[in-house]
């Protein structure tokens, strides 16, 4: 009686088991295979939550970003991305740490755009602060729109909208542009 009491409780043990595998196994969205171009190849399932994303080119990271959510938007080769922290590589061996609370990246490019409460430093020195930023891979340019402040050395400038390379080097700002030195 004992025994058939065990043997009982651990084949229905074994069949939560299955069940529970099976669901896991059996549920969800098929991966989709994605050829981001020249040699760059991606697998993304339609919804992805707690993922990383990178971007390499020849061997090289280019991005690298931490997302709570990814969605994957086939026809317009785009993947919606929420609650992002990331790095983005420069040429020269620094990189901008980034955050923001969406955005996009082209999947067949290396650009991306980030919108709310967008932060970024730069690890050779240079911050800057904005409600939207888009990235432009090739150029390393950045775009940068609403409420828009960059610090770099004792400057500090902030406008309506901005765009400079991620070095920081040159900024053109426009709408509501103020620069000054030593602080705010």
């Amino acid at each position: 009686m004992k025994n058939k009491k065990v043997i009982m409780a651990i084949v229905a043990g074994i069949a939560i088991a299955s069940a529970v595998i099976a669901w896991l196994m059996l549920s969800g969205d098929k991966p989709v295979n994605v050829d981001a171009g020249k040699g760059v190849k991606a697998q993304l399932n339609a919804s992805l939550k707690n993922s990383v994303l990178k971007r390499e080119k020849d061997g090289k990271l280019l991005w690298e970003f931490t997302v709570a959510e990814v969605v994957n938007i086939r026809e317009k080769d785009v993947a919606q991305l929420k609650g992002i922290k990331g790095k983005l590589y420069r040429s020269d061996g620094s990189y901008l740490e980034m955050s923001a609370d969406k955005g996009e990246a082209a999947i067949k490019k290396n650009d991306f755009f980030l919108e709310g409460h967008v932060q970024a430093k730069l690890t050779s020195g240079g911050e800057f602060f904005a409600d939207k930023v888009s990235w432009q891979q090739k150029d390393e340019l950045i775009t940068a729109q609403g409420h828009v402040k960059l610090v770099k050395d004792d400057y500090t400038a902030v406008a309506d909208e901005a765009s400079t390379t991620s070095a920081f080097q040159s900024v053109k700002l426009k709408g509501n542009a103020k620069v000054t030195k030593g602080g705010e």
